[in-house]
């Protein structure tokens, strides 16, 4: 009788998924914070729950309208159609360079900033800053070729941090391929200009640069 106990304990154990302590909710909880690695060494055998939460968090996103710029003349673009008003260049430090700062920190310069006369600027949604995209490679207002709207002036930064981070959107397509963060608030997107792509970074790298965007209204 023993041995039939012990033989049934055995097979109940062995038939007991890997990752019976942690519930999809758990593991999908763990998405936003923690890579897939940690995840699988955390609750092994939860490869399965894991693309299940994947697909259930894939967030997109919707482009705005076409914009249409008009030069403000004072160092400023507005968008008539989607109704913003934009820097026409990166923002610079007071020794002219781009500033190259984490999104922690690109916010607190939108905070300070005074351009154009305006103290309510802000860090770009990505929709938003994508709407400064051109549809070819061509000469823009500083003298260089990147994928933005020829009023604007790109200079040398060509990455931009957005206010958008991987919680509000998991998944973007653009012209080379689908690109997929998992890293919920601890990441954000960017837009290159120079090679008209899309990438995502954690909000406390110290590489990347400044576009500034407020409300038109």
């Amino acid at each position: 009788m023993r041995i039939v106990v012990a033989t049934f304990i055995l097979f109940f154990i062995s038939n007991i998924p890997a990752h019976a302590g942690c519930s999809k909710k758990d593991i999908c909880g763990m998405l936003g914070k923690m890579n897939h690695f940690d995840i699988l060494n955390k609750c092994p055998g939860s490869g399965p729950l894991l693309a299940e939460c994947k697909k259930s968090n894939e967030k997109t996103i919707e482009d705005l309208p076409l914009a249409e710029f008009i030069d403000n003349g004072d160092g400023t673009v507005t968008d008539t159609t989607n109704k913003l008003v934009w820097i026409k260049k990166g923002k610079q430090d007071k020794d002219g360079k781009l500033h190259k700062v984490s999104l922690k920190e690109a916010k607190k310069i939108a905070q300070a900033a005074s351009d154009g006369g305006r103290a309510d600027w802000r860090i770009p949604s990505l929709p938003e800053l994508r709407t400064l995209l051109y549809s070819e490679r061509v000469k823009n207002a500083g003298g260089k070729k990147s994928w933005i709207n020829p009023i604007f002036d790109d200079g040398v930064g060509h990455y931009y941090w957005s206010s958008t981070t991987c919680d509000q959107v998991s998944i973007i397509t653009d012209r080379y391929q689908k690109k997929i963060c998992q890293q919920g608030e601890s990441a954000a997107w960017l837009v290159h200009f120079n090679i008209n792509a899309v990438f995502w970074h954690h909000i406390k790298a110290e590489n990347y640069h400044v576009w500034l965007v407020a409300n038109a209204e």
